[in-house]
């Protein structure tokens, strides 16, 4: 595949190669292909010299002129910086490989992308102009080159793109929202933590492969999503695009997120939607599930998209309070407030002893020195409430009660520092055991002060008034739990539900879905 060597070579070798097959192919007879010398002779002039050098400078002009930043594009601007072996050009010109790649790229719309992502129209005049020969006006070594960089520019931007998402979650979302400016250096809050595949070099090395094996049409249909949630939002897409704009558009921003293809649920699961303030429990075996609502993170605090595993049910749990509200809640409008840590039933622990210091005695520096912790008491009152679900993540956010049941009421509900906040925990932690336990729900029960439901915990509680309360409970196996945000998704009757923005992330996504152009 690799281009000839030598200075420059007719087109002929190339252009009216594929002109002729071209001919044959539409009237079937075999003498099309015959070739007299003054045919030959019509087209050896300068302006059908092809030269590699000058496609190759023509290239580096597209690549100087090129802003655009779509995922793949760095990899394409990688492979012809380092002037490796051309793509799409052969010996016999371009051949049928770009007109396949090109019907694709003309269906891109019904993908929720817009064909000129994909340079679509430019790469159909230039295949037009070279199989015409019509380089009255167009020098043959800028169409050449164009239609080498544009061709392989559209074709990995389609295909990574259908593979894992013309958008990389893991880039854009982890640099949304600044926590704090250390000098010149902004420190942004990582807002995404899923287990998302991206591209890498070697997916882009297999799409070249598979190129130059001629097999670009099997390629092209192997990377198409093919999951249910992402052919329901197509068929919306599809259904709306015309009809109704806000509906398409929804439909359109969350084809990307499931092109994502971040792990799928099932079996027993806990799935919260942010957008929707919704938690949805299921248990596929049981063929059971319900919803509840939540509360999540506000503005400053947005609650991380994560996937991990729930370990266990804590009751009554204490809440250490993160040092990053301790200083910028806590230091610069508490410090020494005596009536404020006792109002708020905070205590201050030296961290290396566990003595207990009394807040009047340290600074606003010491206080927020990092060598003391805050904690709450737990029990009624406390701001985790008296039940929390704990799973393994990098930012100490969990499911947990809460002693302001009152957020509930509001539509919109963020509201926390970045925990999910819930509705009915007590019907979370019953929901999740491996099998039905009347015992341990009645144990769970009375660790929170509820009255349990069995004869067995009747007489259990009357008979040890001052019982020791159930402290947690482990899940075995572990829970899938999915922290996600979808502003179209399916409810469990199957129907696609809208939900707010509340975060802006749709915005973002639609930018990035236009950078392209």
């Amino acid at each position: 595949m690799r281009f000839p060597s030598r200075g420059h070579f007719s087109i002929l070798l190339s252009l009216l190669f594929v002109a002729l097959l071209s001919s044959c192919q539409s009237n079937g007879k075999d003498e099309s292909l015959s070739v007299s010398r003054e045919d030959i002779k019509e087209y050896d002039k300068p302006e059908y010299s092809l030269k590699s050098r000058h496609i190759r400078q023509n290239i580096q002009q597209l690549l100087d002129a090129d802003q655009a930043q779509m995922y793949a594009d760095n990899f394409t601007r990688a492979y012809y910086r380092e002037e490796r072996p051309f793509v799409w050009i052969t010996r016999r010109g371009i051949d049928h490989r770009a007109d396949t790649l090109l019907q694709w790229l003309k269906d891109a719309d019904g993908q929720g992308m817009k064909p000129s992502n994909f340079h679509v129209r430019e790469i159909a005049e230039n295949l037009q102009t070279l199989r015409n020969l019509d380089f009255a006006k167009k020098d043959v070594n800028r169409v050449m080159a164009t239609l080498e960089y544009r061709l392989t520019q559209a074709y990995l931007r389609y295909t990574a793109g259908q593979r894992y998402g013309f958008t990389n979650p893991h880039q854009f979302m982890n640099r949304l929202l600044v926590e704090e400016v250390r000098g010149d250096k902004k420190i942004y809050r990582q807002l995404y933590d899923k287990d998302t595949p991206t591209a890498s070099d070697s997916f882009y090395h297999v799409a070249l492969t598979r190129l130059h094996e001629g097999k670009v049409g099997d390629f092209l249909r192997e990377v198409q999503p093919s999951d249910s949630l992402y052919k329901q939002l197509q068929h919306e897409y599809q259904r709306t695009c015309g009809i109704d704009s806000g509906r398409a558009r929804l439909a359109r921003i969350n084809m990307e997120r499931a092109r994502w293809r971040s792990p799928q649920p099932h079996g027993k699961y806990v799935w919260v939607n942010l957008a929707g303030f919704e938690l949805t429990a299921v248990d596929q075996r049981r063929d059971t599930s319900f919803t509840m609502k939540v509360c999540g993170g506000n503005q400053t605090h947005k609650t991380p998209l994560l996937s991990s595993a729930i370990r266990l049910v804590e009751m009554n749990p204490y809440w250490i309070i993160p040092t990053t509200i301790v200083r910028k809640e806590i230091v610069p409008r508490h410090t020494g407030d005596m009536d404020y840590f006792s109002r708020n039933r905070y205590r201050v622990l030296d961290k290396e002893s566990g003595e207990e210091i009394s807040p009047e005695l340290l600074t606003d520096n010491e206080l927020a020195s990092g060598k003391y912790t805050i904690r709450q008491d737990n029990g009624a009152g406390n701001s985790l409430g008296r039940m929390i679900f704990r799973f393994p993540n990098n930012f100490s956010v969990f499911l947990h009660d809460t002693n302001n049941h009152g957020a509930f009421n509001r539509e919109i509900r963020a509201v926390s520092h970045g925990c999910v906040r819930l509705e009915r925990p007590l019907d979370l932690a019953v929901f999740l055991l491996d099998k039905p336990d009347s015992i341990i729900i009645d144990k769970m029960r009375m660790a929170i002060d509820k009255s349990p439901l069995t004869q067995w915990g009747k007489r259990y509680l009357a008979e040890n008034p001052n019982h020791q309360r159930l402290g947690s409970y482990t899940y075995k196996p572990t829970i899938p739990v999915f922290l996600d945000y979808y502003t179209l998704y399916p409810n469990l009757k199957g129907e696609l539900q809208e939900h707010p923005d509340v975060y802006h992330y749709d915005e973002e996504i639609e930018k990035l879905l236009e950078i392209g152009d």
